[in-house]
């Protein structure tokens, strides 16, 4: 970072906040988890599940295809929870937590994020302190499906599809998104737009690999159909500058 500005230089690329993500696509789902579990594998970010039902938690498995950011082209694949500060007390226990999710206002911390560049690593590492690493990650659309498919350590992590199609443009949706950056808990927001887009309860699919990362998923419940698979047909995020909560 250059001295007294919000800049860097990375990979020889100038990057500044806010981040443009310009255009790509993205299958996503939303599953259902054991609290337990995840909060364990969180356990020191200082955030905790926002419980949904007793012992229950929402993790949000994303596959993404990038083709126009301020970081290059690149492949992406994620793992996050919606999630409360640590002995943060609901409105109303899993009923708000509910409203919030579908409205857009509970927050997510990425536990896992992989990317294929290392342009996509180093600034998701250096600008916001998310655990990014380089994988192998791959994407085809199939039969009317699109899926994405984790490989680490030459295992299969995961392979999750779902239907490639949708016509819905819903209104852009600025998130909150929770990271540890510079040692300490920080809060960054993303806007998000989306075009060509489908929503269909229970429509994905996904397999698990023999990799641990697979067993880790294993314990948290999975797999199983997600409450909600997404489809994005085309995307837009911009990512604004980590603010110290």
């Amino acid at each position: 970072m250059i001295p007294g500005e919000r800049t860097f230089e990375i990979e020889g690329r100038h990057l500044v906040y806010p981040t443009e993500f310009r255009d790509g696509c993205s299958a996503a789902g939303l599953f259902l988890v054991k609290s337990k579990v995840a909060n364990e594998y969180i356990a020191d970010s200082g955030f905790e599940l926002a419980e949904v039902a007793p012992g229950r938690g929402v993790l949000v498995l994303t596959g993404v295809r990038y083709t126009d950011t301020d970081c290059g082209g690149y492949d992406e694949t994620a793992m996050a929870f919606f999630v409360k500060r640590a002995g943060q007390r609901p409105r109303l226990p899993y009923a708000s937590t509910w409203l919030d999710i579908i409205r857009g206002n509970t927050a997510s911390f990425t536990w896992n994020l992989q990317v294929t560049t290392p342009l996509s690593r180093d600034a998701g590492i250096f600008m916001w302190g998310f655990p990014k690493t380089i994988e192998d990650i791959s994407h085809e659309r199939v039969g009317g499906r699109a899926s994405f498919s984790l490989r680490m350590d030459g295992q299969e992590v995961f392979d999750y599809s779902v239907p490639a199609s949708g016509s819905t443009t819903p209104p852009a949706v600025t998130s909150a998104v929770y990271s540890v950056w510079e040692g300490a808990p920080h809060v960054s927001y993303l806007t998000q737009t989306y075009r060509d887009a489908g929503y269909r309860p229970g429509s994905g699919r996904l397999r698990l690999g023999d990799h641990p990362l697979a067993d880790k998923l294993r314990a948290l419940g999975l797999p199983r159909r997600p409450l909600l698979a997404t489809w994005a047909g085309h995307l837009s995020f911009s990512m604004s500058a980590p603010e110290k909560l």
